[in-house]
């Protein structure tokens, strides 16, 4: 058993992220991913006290990836697609981000840093849109205000996205929420999307 490893911080973060996806975030274990790596037991608890210290490397990674991929986009509706299509993609990843397990982000220094990241490159493209469409006045209250409203839109079309995915339509009533998702997803969705951030954009 080596007691050693180079780069095991970045290794283990590594290893629990891969974890995260494919089983759940709830069953990693550091004595599970030193066996995977190849160290002692003990080796982990050199870089982090707890499974929660771990797990905030791992959150915070996602929402430098949710940041990277928003930020490839060409035009402020492409970023929330983007945004959607990390939620699809990194399901587990994305439930350790928003979900209630790692309790508030200012126990975690580097998570907050990341998730703030996320928000302030959010109110750049929010800022470079306005300008594109002739509104270089806009003040950074309002920014703030649509980038929120924005972030808050795409959270729960994310999350009912999710839920469509698992849903027979053919078990659904025309009037069903989960029916409508799914009709738009696969008919009209850039369109309903660019509709309701125009919407919510409007000034």
């Amino acid at each position: 058993m080596k007691y050693h490893h180079g780069n095991l911080k970045e290794n283990l973060i590594e290893q629990a992220s891969i974890a995260c996806e494919e089983f759940g975030w709830e069953n990693i274990s550091l004595r599970n991913l030193a066996k995977q790596l190849e160290v002692s037991q003990t080796a982990p608890y050199r870089h982090f006290e707890t499974k929660e210290d771990l797990l905030a490397e791992v959150a915070a990674k996602g929402f430098r990836m949710m940041n990277d991929d928003m930020n490839k986009a060409s035009n402020f509706l492409e970023n929330g697609l983007a945004y959607c299509d990390f939620a699809l993609k990194y399901q587990n990843t994305y439930d350790l981000m928003f979900g209630s397990y790692l309790g508030s982000f200012t126990q975690y220094p580097i998570l907050m840093d990341a998730s703030l990241t996320v928000f302030i490159s959010l109110e750049k493209n929010l800022k470079d849109h306005f300008i594109n469409s002739g509104h270089d006045d806009v003040s950074q209250e309002i920014i703030d205000e649509k980038a929120i409203s924005v972030w808050a839109f795409m959270h729960g079309i994310a999350g009912i996205l999710r839920k469509t995915e698992s849903a027979s339509i053919d078990d659904l009533s025309n009037e069903n929420p989960i029916k409508i998702m799914i009709n738009l997803s696969t008919n009209n969705w850039d369109e309903y999307i660019e509709k309701s951030i125009n919407n919510i954009l409007s000034i």
